[in-house]
């Protein structure tokens, strides 16, 4: 057993779901939105970096062929051979298109959907992402149907180690990892993060206080979907090869349960929620590979996420970790005593003094 490579795969595909988790977090535990679509903008980043992809490449070599054609893959391998940087520049791009085209989608999406309830909305958006699937199995010239899109470049290509190639790989995907991650506790722990939560809470009451609540919800769901579409764009670039089946509402149900178990509105609760969770999934594909079973081995990892969901619900409903008060600015203001604060204290002090 390849130990290291073991290694390197599981933290690819930990990276790739952290990102999915830390963004459903942002939808539903801090802004309450139960997106039960989040595979729909996972398959679009990935279906956008890889149509990108293999199209440019194809016509910045003269070949003007359909990505579809079994010629036009063998050519693929002859292009990035001899264009060693290629699939470099094709990667940079396809994150940057990636992650623009999903959030368009979330911008769509959410016009409509948000001026439904919370069950509602989670139904529209189920929705959504069973019309994708089916829509990319049946459409042909676009992603070539159920065969799906091959020949997508990894950014090493030019290595030839493959341990060396899917290090650098993975220390890409921790980098994303990271700065996403500060982003989002950036983001939770500002006044807008506070927004966030009084909409979650009550949207009644932040209607009230003047919040545009649908404005607010879109801006969070376009966020949410941008980051879903980075994943994306980085696990077609990993597997080099994509399929409509692959982003069934099994992958969407999956993020909901990394989220759950960790912790919702803790960000990290949900990096311990989808640690837990991914070496599930890892460890049951890996013994189906070595061991023999007369049942098929890969559904115990649904047993064991049950079992988990059940002690959590029974012994720690708030997850892992549970939820903390936010740290915005107004609090550190009103303790480090901030000038105007401190005087304003200290005149009512003198008013309530006099009296």
């Amino acid at each position: 057993m390849d130990i290291i490579g073991f290694t390197i795969s599981f933290l690819t595909f930990y990276g790739i779901y952290l990102l999915l988790s830390l963004s459903l977090n942002l939808e539903y535990g801090f802004a309450g939105q139960p997106n039960f679509g989040k595979v729909v903008f996972y398959g679009i980043g990935a279906f956008t970096a890889g149509i990108l992809s293999v199209r440019l490449a194809l016509y910045l070599s003269g070949i003007y062929l359909s990505p579809c054609d079994l010629q036009a893959r063998i050519m693929l391998g002859y292009i990035y051979r001899d264009n060693p940087f290629l699939p470099t520049f094709l990667f940079i791009l396809s994150i940057i298109f990636a992650a623009i085209v999903s959030g368009i989608f979330g911008y769509l999406a959410s016009r409509p959907a948000l001026r439904l309830r919370e069950d509602f909305l989670g139904i529209v958006l189920l929705s959504f992402g069973e019309i994708f699937r089916i829509f990319m199995r049946t459409y042909y010239p676009l992603a070539c149907g159920p065969y799906g899109i091959g020949g997508i470049p990894h950014p090493f290509n030019f290595i030839k180690d493959y341990k060396l190639k899917s290090g650098l790989y993975l220390a890409i995907i921790i980098i994303l990892d990271i700065f996403v991650f500060i982003l989002c506790e950036r983001l939770v722990n500002s006044p807008y993060g506070r927004t966030l939560k009084a909409i979650r809470d009550d949207e009644l009451a932040a209607m009230s206080l003047g919040k545009v609540v649908h404005n607010i919800k879109g801006e969070i769901l376009i966020v949410g979907s941008a980051i879903s579409g980075i994943a994306g764009a980085l696990y077609s670039h990993y597997t080099s090869y994509i399929n409509p089946d692959d982003f069934t509402p099994v992958v969407t149900f999956t993020v909901w349960t990394m989220v759950i178990l960790g912790g919702t509105a803790n960000n990290f609760g949900v990096v311990l929620g989808t640690l837990a969770m991914t070496l599930i999934d890892r460890v049951t594909a890996l013994l189906s590979q070595i061991i023999e079973l007369p049942l098929e081995i890969n559904y115990l990892r649904w047993v064991f996420a049950g079992i988990l969901i059940l002690l959590i619900l029974i012994y720690h409903p708030q997850g892992i970790l549970p939820e903390k008060p936010l740290k915005t600015p107004a609090l550190k203001v009103i303790k480090d005593g901030n000038t105007g604060v401190k005087k304003y204290f200290k005149i009512f002090r003198r008013i309530k003094g006099s009296k």
